[in-house]
């Protein structure tokens, strides 16, 4: 049995003007979710979408992610009739035809979908709600030695709670990829998730780069020796399941 928190990273990529049709499913998928999770079948569901800014002319890898979070591998791992939570979700509001209908066309708006199963390995304290207008960010990450996890947890980690407390930063969260679907990337290892406060904040809060001293200079140099970054993605929240 495993205590530790788990969650899948869905990596979506839309059909062509398939958008609307494919948020109308996520609504759908929604109240599904909210009587899972007050069930205790889930523990926390999010839809992102994609906002990184491309090159004129090139497309996104994914158009949109969405994240679901378990207690622990027991949860995502149990047994559960979906079908039935959605006759349940939408009764006497949606037809049961139409129900079974998006329950089995889900996936009808997608060209792919890339998954990730992730283990959280550590965490910031959480300062601030997601809203629509909250920065995050997720940051693929390839670890290149065995030092790779630690200078995350025991030096990295510090930081980033030092940014948090100083309300520069409003999250941070470290995850380690345990699966993964056939098509997702082979070379990522870990992910990390950062929420900020703003995207512009005033200038006494932003972290001094030209003024680290030598421990930091090592820490940053070592440590980042110890990873390889893939560019990171930056999400807008677009809805949850509550």
């Amino acid at each position: 049995m495993s205590s530790a928190q788990v969650w899948t990273l869905e990596g979506i990529k839309l059909k062509k003007g398939s958008e609307q049709e494919y948020l109308e499913i996520e609504k759908f998928w929604k109240k599904v979710k909210k009587i899972a999770i007050n069930e205790g079948k889930q523990r926390a569901w999010y839809v992102m979408k994609n906002v990184t800014k491309v090159e004129e002319g090139k497309e996104r890898r994914y158009d949109y992610f969405v994240f679901n979070f378990y207690t622990d591998e027991d949860q995502m791992n149990q047994d559960i009739d979906v079908l039935a939570i959605a006759m349940k979700a939408h009764k006497g509001k949606v037809s049961k035809s139409k129900i079974r209908y998006n329950y089995e066309n889900w996936s009808k708006p997608r060209e792919s979908t890339n998954v990730y199963t992730l283990k959280r390995l550590d965490r910031t304290i959480n300062s601030t709600p997601i809203s629509k207008n909250t920065p995050l960010y997720i940051y693929p990450m390839v670890q290149k030695n065995e030092d790779y996890e630690r200078y995350e947890m025991e030096y990295f980690k510090k930081w980033h709670e030092g940014e948090v407390l100083d309300y520069r930063k409003a999250f941070w969260a470290f995850d380690k990829v345990i699966d993964r679907t056939e098509k997702a990337n082979k070379s990522i290892t870990h992910f990390t998730f950062e929420k900020y406060t703003s995207e512009n904040p005033p200038e006494s809060k932003r972290f001094d780069w030209n003024n680290l001293s030598f421990e930091q200079e090592m820490m940053f140099k070592h440590g980042g020796a110890s990873r390889e970054g893939y560019p990171r993605f930056k999400l807008e929240f677009v809805m949850d399941w509550k």
